[in-house]
């Protein structure tokens, strides 16, 4: 099994095991309605269910875990159609844990982590207008946008961020 990565000496990065689920559904439920629709709750609740404690493809979902409780869970897939590419999925902090630097920490270890498993590897992601300025800040640009995706009022925001090109 994977190692746990620290973020500090009270709160780790480490892998989703199925004990994590109602965790998670807090930190969901905590971000709804403003950041998901009400049937994203189910779509959620199938990918935690689908998830094997040995946290193998084709979805790779971690927690950062603080005091026995989960602070935020997000993860990483890699499309069988795209190999240069990884998509980020599901990624939330608990709102309690709201701009404390958790979701950045999390999002770095991801990066991190599929540059370590398909280096050169484009990120994607889709998210809403409420949450692509954090993206946009750490260099992910957006490539499309869809009015009232998700729900009326939540549009979804295509993204990407490309790795940089290294010169020969």
């Amino acid at each position: 099994m994977e190692a746990k990565y620290s973020i500090t000496a009270e709160m780790t990065i480490r892998p989703y095991q199925a004990s994590d689920f109602s965790g998670c559904i807090r930190a969901f439920e905590g971000n709804h309605p403003e950041f998901f629709a009400d049937h994203e709750k189910a779509e959620f609740q199938d990918l935690l269910s689908s998830l094997s404690e040995s946290n193998n493809e084709p979805v790779f979902y971690y927690v950062v875990e603080t005091e026995d409780q989960i602070a935020a869970c997000a993860g990483f897939y890699f499309p069988d159609n795209q190999p240069a590419t990884a998509g980020l999925v599901w990624g939330m902090v608990a709102r309690e844990f709201h701009r404390k630097g958790i979701g950045k920490q999390l999002l770095t270890f991801r990066l991190n982590k599929i540059q370590e498993l398909r280096p050169g590897a484009s990120v994607i992601l889709d998210t809403t207008q409420l949450s692509f300025p954090f993206f946009e800040k750490l260099g992910f640009r957006v490539t499309q946008i869809t009015k009232d995706f998700y729900a009326p009022g939540l549009d979804r925001y295509d993204m990407i961020l490309t790795p940089p090109v290294v010169p020969i």
